[in-house]
């Protein structure tokens, strides 16, 4: 073998070589490149819970005494940035006490949530409230603000009492007891007892 030979096979074991490492850089830089929305989805914990739960009983207490219980199936908690919320997919009861185990008034839904630093809650679908007089409420949607001290809607709502059954067609504003309330744009009918 000439040496002239020698070199010739060298230079193209090489150049193969370099066309290879050449190739498998391209293929690990592209590889590695992701989608900046799919990277931040992925890093951003705000859209999922910290904390899961079954069974839940939340007990609410002032002075040693229990003013509020809530149930629910399943509870998640989201800790983001901006206002930490309780989420309840699975339905929830809350019920409030004048002397527990009295109860003052109770709300149910198939759907609701708690923003924490608002104090708000939000409760969706099949919405029940009820009072210490047996006084029922129905809607799709109620709004608790606990700083006002307030319960309300601006969606459909029916109220069904010892009286009759009023319907708010633009919904209504009540205590957070539901002991007083008042209907949006109202009708129904009303029971006149003979005397």
């Amino acid at each position: 073998m000439a040496i002239n030979d020698f070199r010739f096979e060298q230079y193209t074991d090489f150049s193969k070589f370099f066309k290879a490492i050449l190739f498998f850089g391209i293929a690990l830089f592209y590889s590695c490149t992701n989608n900046l929305e799919t990277v931040n989805a992925i890093v951003n914990l705000s859209n999922k819970p910290v904390i899961y739960a079954k069974e839940v009983e939340i007990v609410r207490t002032d002075s040693g005494e229990i003013v509020l219980k809530g149930y629910a199936k399943e509870s998640s908690y989201y800790k983001n940035n901006d206002d930490p919320y309780l989420e309840f997919n699975k339905g929830f009861k809350v019920e409030t006490f004048i002397n527990y185990p009295i109860v003052e008034s109770s709300i149910t839904a198939d759907y609701a949530k708690h923003f924490e630093n608002k104090k708000m809650w939000v409760a969706k679908t099949n919405v029940i409230a009820q009072n210490l007089k047996g006084e029922m409420l129905n809607t799709e949607l109620l709004y608790w603000d606990e700083n006002k001290h307030i319960i309300y809607s601006d969606k459909f709502c029916k109220v069904t009492t010892d009286d009759g059954i009023l319907f708010g067609k633009n919904g209504f504003e009540a205590d957070e007891n539901f002991s007083k309330w008042k209907l949006k744009n109202t009708s129904g009918t009303v029971n006149v007892k003979d005397e």
